[in-house]
């Protein structure tokens, strides 16, 4: 028997609230439009648009080879075939640039509408790090027709959500509200494209936020070892090693032209891709796309210009001695190719081996078998450029760190010279999938994944294939990445020591102000390297209004009593929860993990607040869904 992809149920608690209901007709002022001016009646099933319904000029829309159609045949299907992933893609660009995403589904009471813009930390300069959150939390607050604040109030009423997220390379909004309220969604990412209109007060209100966001991150338990790991690992490496929360210097000396100037040079709509997914009308939506979106100009920032990668020869090793610990940790870290690498899929599979759920290696090796680990996380973060493979592991109070130590790396010496079993690589693609399929349930989860896909690969409907190459991964190619990138001296190893509990000893602290070398990156650091962290790269993530911590690379712990799992990063063991949404991006709902992350174990600490939200395969795979709303939703606060 053939297998598709699964729809979500319908929520009929949206219908009991009234919300599917056809509001007043929308104004194409500056007022925000109503239910019916979307032109999508909830029960009405989705067309797909011709070049007439894209008024306005740009390419017609082209449909993508995967479109929803009939299953495979069981007799014609392989005895490990995946999952049909069929999800119906149409594209278009409009002539400043937009390209337009779109994935309807009659089956949805809901609709969400997410814009991707590529831009993140990796495009600050040096002198002005944290600036790419700095704008998003402006962008989510407000725009130019909606004060602070009122986008929230606005679409909580309508029993919708917003969700804003700051990333190493992308930033992305999204919006998800019932299917007849279209027209508002776009109506408010157009309003604030166009330009945020932040107050000197409401400025210095981010900054101020943002100085808390770092104290926060540092003074958190096990944050500062999974902020220096990412700073060791991408030693030299500018876009990748400068704290994405922002140095204290740079945030103190923030201003207010800083914001403007990054959002003009990043946040147009020729450095966007528009996604839509749920119960809408194609034909209909193209419209008023047009409507909102063709007006805004381009704008003329290069593209981002990588900067060489310093390959490493030997190990890297930090200590941490933090008081906010209970037990040591280990964090691991490999800079590894990135999501359009053909290696990267293998590396992902490598990941759900060692530590997806209580029976992979690590876990039941760690926590199982020795006891000497409350919980491990193993992900790979899917960044473009060079990506972060990672392990995490919280150890148990009465735990040696070198013997732990020498029990991970021969799991990892294992699996480069003899390779995973037949049924171990079986059971590592089936978790995948359906951590994979789960993190797709959800119209928001659907269009953030198709946006970011459309952003890294050039083409929204790869997405359509991500289970077909982890399929296609086997053993001699999860022996060979672990091989070529898992080794000894690729490595970077951080320690956390809590006070009182011996340890490695601690190399001299380094100079908060160390001079910077390269344009920016910091001076080289010794192999042997590190007291307490300085501040953290990687993503960071907030509803708007609401500052979240920085993500850097430390992957939360799970298990019995788990926080919810960094997106991408599928959380086993017992009491473990479901996966933050998408990356980590901040709102109502906590999403289902996605691929290519594992943790488990028992009794898991918190995440890390400095940890960097990860996806199975790239932009991928970071599906991780955002429940429907069910009632309206209340607006966040600062």
């Amino acid at each position: 028997m053939s297998r598709t992809l699964p729809r979500r149920a319908l929520t009929a608690a949206l219908a009991a609230l009234g919300l599917l209901c056809a509001g007043a007709p929308h104004l194409a002022a500056a007022a925000p439009p109503s239910g019916k001016a979307a032109g999508v009646p909830a029960g009405k099933s989705a067309g797909t648009p011709s070049g007439k319904a894209a008024r306005g000029g740009g390419a017609p829309i082209r449909k993508a080879a995967h479109t929803a159609g009939a299953p495979r045949s069981a007799a014609a299907a392989p005895a490990e075939a995946p999952l049909d992933l069929a999800l119906p893609v149409e594209r278009v660009t409009l002539k400043n640039g937009l390209r337009v995403v779109l994935s309807p589904d009659a089956s949805s009471p809901t609709v969400a509408v997410a814009v991707t813009y590529d831009a993140g930390s990796r495009d600050e300069p040096s002198g002005r790090s944290g600036v790419a959150r700095l704008v998003m939390d402006t962008m989510a607050r407000g725009s130019r027709s909606l004060p602070a604040g009122a986008p929230q109030r606005l679409v909580a009423e309508r029993g919708g959500e917003l969700h804003a997220e700051a990333d190493v390379d992308r930033t992305a909004y999204t919006a998800v509200l019932p299917a007849n309220e279209l027209a508002l969604a776009l109506w408010i990412e157009a309003d604030r494209m166009r330009a945020p209109a932040p107050s000197a007060e409401g400025f210095e209100a981010q900054r101020r936020g943002a100085l808390e966001r770092r104290g926060a991150v540092l003074g958190a338990a096990h944050g500062q070892g999974a902020i220096r790991l990412r700073e060791l690992v991408f030693q030299g490496y500018w876009p990748h090693e400068h704290p994405a929360l922002g140095e204290a210097d740079d945030l103190a000396g923030a201003e207010l032209s800083w914001v403007r100037d990054f959002h003009a040079a990043h946040h147009g709509p020729n450095r966007a891709v528009l996604a839509i997914a749920g119960g809408f009308d194609a034909g209909a939506a193209m419209a008023l796309v047009h409507e909102y979106f063709d007006g805004i100009p381009a704008v003329s920032a290069a593209p981002f210009k990588d900067a060489p990668f310093p390959e490493q020869t030997s190990q890297r090793t930090g200590v941490v001695r933090d008081s906010a610990a209970r037990a040591p940790s280990i964090l691991y870290g490999w800079a590894v190719p990135p999501p359009e690498h053909p290696d990267h899929h293998a590396l992902a599979v490598a990941a759900s081996l060692l530590g997806r759920g209580e029976s992979s290696r690590l876990p039941a090796l760690l926590v199982g078998n020795k006891a000497v680990a409350r919980s491990v996380r193993v992900a790979i973060d899917g960044h473009r450029g060079p990506d972060l493979f990672s392990i995490d592991v919280r150890l148990a109070e009465d735990a040696r760190v070198g013997d732990v130590e020498k029990l991970i790396e021969g799991e990892i010496r294992a699996l480069a010279t003899a390779g995973p079993s037949q049924a171990e690589l079986t059971r590592a693609r089936r978790l995948l999938q359906s951590a994979f399929v789960a993190g797709l349930a959800d119209a928001s989860a659907r269009a953030r994944a198709l946006g970011e896909h459309e952003l890294v690969f050039g083409d929204a409907a790869h997405l359509n294939g991500e289970l077909a190459r982890y399929f296609a991964v086997t053993r001699e190619d999860v022996q060979r990445v672990a091989r070529e990138h898992l080794g000894p001296t690729r490595r970077t190893i951080v320690e956390t020591y809590p006070p009182g509990v011996p340890g490695a000893a601690s190399p001299p602290r380094a100079s908060a102000g160390a001079p910077r070398a390269g344009g920016g990156a910091r001076a080289a650091a010794p192999e042997q390297d590190a007291d307490v962290a300085a501040p953290g790269k990687g993503a960071e993530k907030a509803a708007p209004g609401k500052g979240a911590p920085s993500k850097g690379t430390g992957k939360a712990a799970s298990g019995k009593g788990a926080d919810k799992a960094a997106p991408g990063k599928a959380a086993s063991g017992k009491g473990a929860d479901k996966a933050a949404p998408g990356k980590a991006a901040s709102g109502k709902g906590a999403d289902k993990a996605a691929p290519g992350k594992a943790a488990s174990g028992k009794g898991a600490d918190k995440a890390a607040p400095g940890e960097r939200p990860a996806k199975a395969h790239g932009a991928a795979s970071r599906p991780a869904p955002d429940p429907a709303p069910t009632k309206p939703a209340k607006p966040t606060k600062k």
